[in-house]
This record gives C-alpha cells, sequence and structure tokens, in this order.
C-alpha cells in the first residue's frame, strides 16, 4: 500500500458546489463549513460564529458531495472551513491523508482551519507542519472558559476571512458561556483548566521542569527518561495546591489528550510505583524536529517496507514493523529513540497511519501498523 504523499494535488471534481448560501454581508454571502465532532469546544465555536453573524453549515460526509462543497473554497474568497482531524480510537485513521484528497490545493487552502476537537494535544512544531502544508493552522478544542485563547484565535481568524469586525470580549464571553451545556461531562482540556488555570500543553510544559525524569529500570529492562507516578502525584499536589486524588485526576486528563503515557503502555496514570513518560518536548530537541522532513523518510520510496507479516498465524497485509520506523528515524535523522518515538507519535495523531488492528498507540517493538488508505 502506497504511503500518503505530503501534498498531493487538489480534487477533481465538479467545480460548481451546490448549497444554500450564507447570509449576505455588505452585499456578499461568507459561506462557513464545519466538520467538527459534538464536543463543547464545537457548541463554544458555533455559538461565536453566530456572534458574528456566521451561521455554519455542516460539511458534507459523502466524497462526492464534500469534494463539491469544499470546490466552493476555490470559487469563493469569503468562504472557509474548520475541519477537524482527531483520532477516534477504533475508527480507521483520518485526518490528513482525506483532505489531500478532497480539500483544494493553493490560497483555498489557506481558508481552511484543522482543529483537534477531541483528545489529542497540539504542538507548536504540529502547527508549523500545517501551514507548510498549506491550511491555515492547527488549533486544539476552544474551551468557552478560555475566551482570549485559541476561541478568540478562531473567531478572528473567521472574522478577518469574511471581512467583518472581530468580536469584543465581553460578547465572545457572553455568546460563548451561553452556549455552555453545563450537564455534560468535562473536558480533559476544561478540567486542567480549572485546576491549574494554564492549558493542557501549558501544564504538560511546567511538568517537564517539575517532575524527576531519569533513565530507570525495572527487573533489569532500561527505561529511558520517565518518571515514577507516585512521586508526580506529590509533586503536582504540590505545586497546584490540590489533593492527590485531583494530582491523579489531572495525571489522566493528560493521558486522555495523549500527553502522558505509562512506559509499557499497560497501566492509565496511578499514583503507585509505576514509570511514565511525557509525550511532550516542552521546546527542546523533539520540537525542533521538523515533521514533513521526518515523514518523507518514512514514506516516501527507500522508507518504510510496506509488506504481509504475520503473527500467531495471521496475516496482515501491507504492513511496517513500529520498531523498524525507529530505528529508521535513528539512522537517517540522529534521533535518539525517545525522540523518534515522540516523532511517530506526533505523526500517528496526523491519522498518517494506524495500528493493523487500531487497538494500540504507537509503540517501539515489534508491533505492526500501516499507512493509512487515499480515498474513499
Amino acid at each position: 500500500m502506497a504511503a500518503a504523499p505530503v501534498a498531493p494535488p487538489g480534487p477533481r471534481g465538479p467545480s460548481r458546489p451546490h448549497g444554500p448560501p450564507g447570509p449576505s454581508i455588505g452585499g456578499r454571502n461568507p459561506t462557513v463549513l464545519l466538520d467538527l465532532p459534538q464536543t463543547p469546544g464545537h457548541a463554544a465555536l458555533r455559538a461565536a460564529l453566530m456572534a458574528l453573524r456566521l451561521p455554519p453549515t455542516p460539511l458534507a460526509t459523502q466524497p462526492a458531495e464534500r469534494q463539491q462543497w469544499l470546490a466552493k473554497l476555490a470559487a469563493q474568497p469569503d468562504a472557509l472551513a474548520f475541519i477537524d482531524i482527531s483520532r477516534t480510537p477504533g475508527a480507521p485513521a483520518k485526518g490528513l491523508v482525506d483532505l489531500f484528497v478532497c480539500a483544494p490545493d493553493g490560497p483555498a487552502r489557506r481558508r481552511i482551519m484543522l482543529t483537534r476537537m477531541a483528545d489529542g494535544h497540539v504542538s507548536e512544531a504540529d502547527r508549523r507542519w500545517v501551514r507548510e502544508l498549506g491550511f491555515a493552522d492547527l488549533l486544539p478544542q476552544p474551551e468557552p472558559e478560555d475566551c482570549e485563547g485559541t476561541l478568540r484565535e478562531a473567531a478572528d481568524w473567521a472574522a478577518r476571512i469574511v471581512g467583518v469586525p472581530a468580536l469584543p470580549a465581553a460578547d465572545l464571553a457572553r455568546f460563548t458561556r451561553v452556549s455552555a451545556q453545563p450537564a455534560a461531562a468535562v473536558t480533559a482540556r476544561a478540567l486542567i483548566r480549572r485546576h491549574t488555570g494554564l492549558s493542557a500543553e501549558g501544564l504538560a510544559t511546567r511538568l517537564t521542569t517539575l517532575l524527576d525524569v531519569q533513565d530507570r529500570r525495572w527487573r533489569l529492562q532500561g527505561f529511558a527518561q520517565c518518571f515514577v507516578g507516585s512521586e508526580a502525584v506529590h509533586s503536582i499536589a504540590s505545586g497546584w495546591s490540590c489533593t492527590r486524588a485531583d494530582a491523579v485526576t489531572l495525571g489522566q486528563a493528560l493521558a486522555r489528550l495523549g500527553l502522558l503515557v505509562h512506559v509499557a503502555h499497560e497501566h492509565p496514570f496511578l499514583d503507585d510505583h509505576l514509570f511514565y513518560r511525557l509525550a511532550w518536548s516542552g521546546g527542546e530537541a523533539g520540537e525542533r524536529n521538523e515533521l514533513g522532513a521526518l515523514w518523507n523518510t518514512l514514506s516516501l520510496p527507500g522508507g518504510l517496507e510496506a509488506k504481509t507479516r504475520h503473527y500467531l498465524g495471521k496475516a496482515y497485509a501491507d504492513c511496517w514493523v513500529g520498531r523498524q520506523a525507529v530505528d529508521l528515524l535513528c539512522d537517517k535523522h540522529g534521533l535518539d529513540r525517545l525522540a523518534a518515538w515522540l516523532a511517530m507519535h506526533r505523526l500517528m495523531q496526523f491519522g498518517l497511519f494506524e495500528h493493523v488492528t487500531r487497538a494500540r498507540p504507537f509503540i517501539d517493538g515489534d508491533f505492526f501498523y500501516r499507512f493509512a488508505a487515499t480515498g474513499g
């Protein structure tokens, strides 16, 4: 199975999309398309767009109709779209691979804002790569409680595209907080914000200096650059004046966002003598590795060999081995194994590849993965 190219050509679908026109603003009819999961962030963003008098239209899910709608971006300079590329556990990988097939190329791609509304984190390196690929940016889930963060950035971007004034802070807060759903489950991001006043990525960055991260051993096996769960609970509880139970909850929220993992991917975050890692570089070496170059090494000819492999009598077609991907990045880019694993973790968040049974995150071991299929 061929790997997804980094920047394939745009769609070849119909050039005259159908659908209802948007509201008339100064004689123009801007269109705002949304392809987002039903989350509190989605509700907050929709409320902000309504406050801007830009009622959004759901983006079609069927490939042919989707191409028709996205073609509108090329034909109409004040059309824009918010498209989510979060990975859903157990579901087929989607995201950039999907957009390479459907999204228009050229300047129109700058009117597509990518998001991770569901679980998943966003680093500055992720955002740089998305911009290099021609999209507007990549934003984490907007938090209704943080109207000057991601939500403000998303609303201001939409206002600039269609040429309307940005919302005053008080109006943005009023509209988005009215849209909040108190009965809904608290998201991982909202929980972290309430306990620490930080974004999830901000908390992970603080923890890179607060935790005792070092190489450790257990039963003759070494684990590079990790920390002990019970010690982390103490550090979090002390740092943010909360109970140990609250500290565990914060660690588990980070884990839900992919920012914290058990070294063997076998345990949730617990107040116990277990080893964990932050899947976050905090601006150090991992952030300096450009994802585009790393992805090219993996996916272009001469990279990973995708072939049929066998395990316990079962065949898995067109797959490659996680350990070999790490070996390749270490060899071609001079990374250590931890930095290479972190890069693979980030690339997997983009939906570029998946475990053959969709049951595992990326593991530096003898586990099978395959590139996400293009089209369809």
